[in-house]
């Protein structure tokens, strides 16, 4: 009876998205359902509920400061046109089509994404491959299926969440989800290829794919091994981007060196961010500081908030461009942290008030055959959330429950929750809609530099062969969303059956 109770809350607020009511009004309605079943069934301590709730403050601050961060440097950069020259200047130095895929799906996606979040990945990488040739429907498969660092967007925001309702640690929480991401890399980057190009030319191009994909494995994990989740997947894209271009750089096709200056101008905000994080964790890590406000102030959060202020300076852009863009930020900034806290109001109080606990009691009741469905739990709440945050809020705490009960370790399970709730965020439908708009928006390369490379030749540029008539008649091509979501929950469904037998061997 307690885990049906338990189970209303999740109910609602799937039941609510999947009937497309605002994620924020279905996280409301969710969590005034858990408040009703808390004082009526589960009679908690209110006090101890407060409590609970009052200990993730500083998570609920460093939360909002990242998302606003996050967008409004992405906004800067938008502005300044700096990510038009950066996508410019790398469809320029791939030399084949498959390492320009690669490299955008494996490298560019995973950078933008780890740094900023909220799907601008997909925002980055889409105008690219649709300057590279690639067809509109295609391009937005294969932006959506370049969304495979999404434990490490925005800096990890999302993974936070599940360590702290998890009750695991940070750091083994990274670790074990990059462990976790090595089939994620692979099937992903496989089915990109295939898409792209068919089978057979996919299949001529695994050399390239295992390079790329164990690339940004090994670089993941490392950086979480030895320095921590944050910068895992930043760093793990700019690994990919630097190790194709300089495979391009020995085989041919590398960037004319007048494109060397206004790249490297580019890419000084990153540095910054980057390094400030880097020499931030050092210091706290000396000081002995792990958590707390001044961790909030050094960590993710505030080195974003600084970057993002000191963008135009670092591009020598207009400073008139900073109000301007941080009214926008404000403008979807809000609505997005209002929806996260209250997700991670709703995750708190199932975990507090013993509701989790009541789910887990259920699952473990399935024994060993609960692991197989732990990645398809999570799925569910990323797909219908489209946030990784939100998801995890939802089941983060209960997957740890149950690995209790299983005699399973909490941070493996809790990895798995992370890994697969992270990736059907990036299929979700609202993620779809966005790449289908994109790849429709998006010219394709014009007919005067459209040299027909194919996938494994030419050191002029990696254009794809594919017919470019719509940039030439100005018609724009359609994108059916349908055949969109079907290949993505395709290529997801399979990765989350290989979680699933990974989890029951993981022991």
């Amino acid at each position: 009876m307690n885990a049906a109770l338990a189970t209303l809350p999740i109910l609602v607020t799937l039941g609510l998205l999947a009937a497309r009511v605002r994620a924020l009004y279905a996280a409301l309605a969710a969590l005034a359902t858990a408040v009703l079943v808390t004082l009526t069934s589960f009679r908690h301590p209110v006090g101890e509920l407060l409590r609970a709730e009052l200990h993730m403050l500083p998570t609920i601050v460093e939360l909002a400061a990242i998302l606003f961060g996050g967008i409004l440097l992405s906004e800067l950069m938008s502005r300044t046109g700096t990510q038009k020259r950066l996508g410019d200047w790398i469809g320029g130095s791939s030399g084949t089509a498959a390492r320009a895929v690669l490299l955008v799906q494996l490298g560019v996606t995973p950078f933008a994404e780890s740094l900023t979040g909220f799907g601008i990945g997909v925002v980055v990488a889409i105008p690219l491959l649709r300057q590279l040739g690639l067809s509109a429907p295609r391009a937005a498969v294969v932006g959506l299926l370049g969304l495979v660092t999404v434990p490490w967007g925005s800096l990890a925001p999302g993974s936070l969440v599940a360590a702290e309702l998890g009750g695991v640690d940070f750091q083994e929480l990274g670790i074990n989800s990059a462990l976790l991401s090595a089939p994620v890399f692979l099937i992903a980057g496989a089915a990109a290829l295939v898409v792209s190009f068919g089978p057979r030319r996919a299949l001529a191009a695994a050399g390239e794919l295992a390079l790329a994909a164990g690339t940004l494995w090994l670089t993941v994990w490392a950086v979480d091994y030895y320095i921590g989740m944050p910068l895992a997947g930043v760093l793990g894209g700019i690994t990919v981007i630097v190790v194709l271009l300089l495979v391009s750089r020995v085989l041919g096709g590398a960037a004319a060196p007048g494109e060397r200056a206004p790249l490297g101008r580019a890419l000084v905000p990153y540095a910054f961010l980057v390094g400030g994080l880097l020499l931030s964790r050092v210091a706290l890590g000396l000081a002995g500081i792990e958590e707390g406000w001044w961790a909030v102030l050094a960590g993710p959060a505030g080195w974003l908030l600084l970057t993002a202020a000191l963008t135009p300076n670092l591009l020598a852009a207009d400073r008139a461009v900073l109000p301007s863009a941080s009214s926008a930020t404000f403008g979807r900034w809000w609505q997005v942290t209002l929806t996260t806290v209250v997700f991670l109001a709703l995750g708190t109080l199932l975990a507090a008030s013993g509701m989790s606990r009541a789910l887990a009691d259920a699952g473990a009741a399935l024994g060993s055959g609960y692991l197989l469905l732990a990645p398809w739990i999570g799925a569910v709440g990323g797909f219908l959330a489209g946030s990784n945050t939100g998801a995890n809020a939802m089941f983060a705490s209960s997957q740890a429950a149950t690995a209790q009960l299983l005699d399973y370790s909490p941070a493996q399970l809790v990895a798995v929750q992370n890994v697969s709730a992270a990736l059907a965020s990036g299929g979700a439908v609202a993620r779809v809609v966005l790449a289908a708009q994109l790849a429709e928006n998006a010219p394709g390369p014009s007919a005067a530099t459209a040299p027909v490379a194919g996938a494994g030749g030419g050191t002029g540029g990696a254009v794809l062969t594919e017919t470019v008539a719509e940039t030439e008649t100005g018609t724009a091509e359609k994108v059916d969303t349908t055949y969109v979501l079907r290949t993505v929950l395709t290529v997801h469904g399979l990765i989350f059956l290989v979680l699933g037998v990974i989890a029951l061997l993981w022991r």
